[in-house]
Parts: structure tokens; sequence; C-alpha cells
């Protein structure tokens, strides 16, 4: 039932993607961050302790109330269970959306629209993106769609695997928390202190995980499996983030270098260079970062099925 569960689950996902509705999931983890975070700075002073009640306390709430839905399921009829933890993992990933701002931006660079292009990229990065050239508003795309082939795929996967959409979902609290008061800057540098090291400690095996998977999905996929597993294996290494693992597998399986400086409100944030420059960036390393990714997600799929179906 849990295997089957993923697998539609993913199908799902890959057929209509995440509709918008007020009551989405992941819509109402970002309320709940909001009101919670105003709530916690007043109620607690200390904002390292504010914040760390908060990276805790949401997911757990998260994990325990989906859990209980499930079973009511359960007690209802096996079969409202199964569609319950179904829909539940659904919403965890988004390959989808995910493959859709990226081929957006990719006919908006076909289209000679470079302005309509930085504000759909935008939408994906948190970087500064008003004035980025057509090779930058690139990277910025390729490296999204790599650091999102885990934290959008894998990882929910491996988490439904293990725990079903409670698991699924809970991560998914932490990767809101990460992606919403994760950040360095002055507001949130205590704040969100504990809600990025969180989100470092639940990628961890995913993002390890994804450079076999990466590497399996370059070889699919006729791209460079040696330059895949050479680039990603120094960030595996290194274990300095969870991102430049599967970034340095995407840039070695398709030859390009990522990586570099970007701007964050104005202040310049220079990341590790990843891979070697053997081929400039180019707006087909878009649709190539897709294909990539997709193959990615489907040797996810069929890890996530064996694990389920073997233990």
């Amino acid at each position: 039932m849990m295997a089957s569960g993923i697998f539609f689950a993913f199908v799902t996902d890959l057929w209509i993607g995440d509709p918008v509705y007020a009551f989405h999931p992941a819509r109402l983890i970002g309320q709940a961050i909001e009101k919670l975070e105003d709530f916690y700075r007043k109620a607690i002073k200390n904002e390292y302790l504010a914040g760390g009640v908060l990276a805790i306390s949401l997911p757990v709430f998260v994990y325990v109330l989906v859990f209980y839905f499930l079973h009511i399921g359960t007690m209802i009829h096996p079969t409202v269970a199964w569609v319950v933890n179904m829909l539940g993992i659904y919403t965890a990933i988004s390959v989808h959306d995910l493959r859709k701002e990226a081929v957006q931006i990719h006919n908006d660079l076909q289209n000679n629209d470079l302005i309509k292009a930085r504000l759909d990229v935008a939408r994906i990065v948190g970087r500064d993106t008003k004035t980025l050239d057509e090779r930058e508003v690139v990277r910025a795309t390729v490296e999204t769609v790599a650091e999102s082939t885990v934290d959008g795929i894998i990882a929910p996967l491996f988490y439904a695997a293990i725990g079903g959409a409670p698991l699924a979902l809970a991560y998914k609290a932490v990767n809101t928390l990460d992606s919403m008061v994760g950040h360095l800057n002055k507001r949130y540098a205590k704040f969100g202190y504990f809600s990025a090291k969180i989100d470092d400690v639940v990628n961890w095996i995913p993002s390890r995980l994804s450079y076999f998977f990466i590497a399996a999905a370059a070889w699919m996929t006729k791209n460079n499996v040696k330059g895949a597993m050479k680039e990603g294996v120094k960030e595996f290494i290194k274990i300095k983030h969870i991102s430049d693992i599967p970034e340095a597998a995407f840039a070695g399986a398709l030859d390009v270098q990522l990586g570099g400086a970007n701007n964050y409100e104005g202040k310049e944030l220079k990341k590790t260079y990843l891979g070697s420059n053997i081929q400039v960036l180019r707006k087909e390393h878009i649709n190539k970062s897709i294909r990539l990714m997709m193959a990615s997600a489907w040797v996810t799929v069929i890890f996530c099925f064996m694990m389920v179906v073997w233990r």
C-alpha cells in the first residue's frame, strides 16, 4: 500500500502539478510560520530560543496532525487511509511545478525577453535578479533545478518511504521554515539559525543519495557520467553545504561551471565554483538540466519503491 501510494503520488504530481488553493498544506504551513514567528518573537525575548522553538514545534505538530488524519482514515477504511497518505505525499513533492518554472524561463530567453526571464527566475531564487545577464539567468535556473532535485523530489520521497505522508509533510515544514526564516540577514541571523541547521540535518542523507541518483540520471540522459561523479564526489567529501552536492553533480554532468558571486539584498555572497567551465552556459542547458532532473526523479521513485517493498 505504501509503495503504490508513493508511485501514484509521483505520477499525480507529474500529471497535474500542485494546484493553488487556499487550504493547500504548503500554503497553510507558510501562513503558520508567519503567525508563529510573530507569536514567538513576542513571547520569547531570546531570538535563538524563539526561533528554535518554532523550528522544532511546527514540524512536530505537522507530523502529529497528518498522522492523526491517517489514523482516522484507517478507522474508516484502509482505502481512505491510502488516499490520505497518497495525497499527503503528492503535496510534498514538486516535480511538475519545478519543470514548468524552468521551461518558462527557457522560453523567455528563447524569445529574447531577458526582462521577463529575470522576473520569472526571481520566482524560484532568493538572489537579486534585476541586473542578471542571460548567462547568469541560466546559471540561477540550473542551480535551482539541481538544488530542488533534492528538497523538492529526493528528500520528500525518501522520507515518505520511511514514514509516509506524516514524515514527508514534516520534512516539507522543515524545508519551508528554512526558505522563509533560515537566512543570514539581520532579521533572521539569530531567529532562523535553528531552522537552517535542522534543514541541513534532515537533508544530509538525501543530498548524498542525490550523488548516486544524478550520476545514474546522467547515464540515462546521455550526459557526462564521469563528470557528474568526479565533481559530485568533491562536495560529497567536503560536507560543506547540502546544495553543493547536487549542483556539483549537475555541473559535472552538463560540463558547465556553477557557483560564483550572487547578490542578496544588495550584498554580494560568493559561492564555491562547482564543475569545470568546459561549455559556456547557454539557454540550452536549462532544458538539459530539466531532463537530468526528471531522470533523477524516476531513479528516486524506483529506489523508494524498492525501499518500501524490501523492508
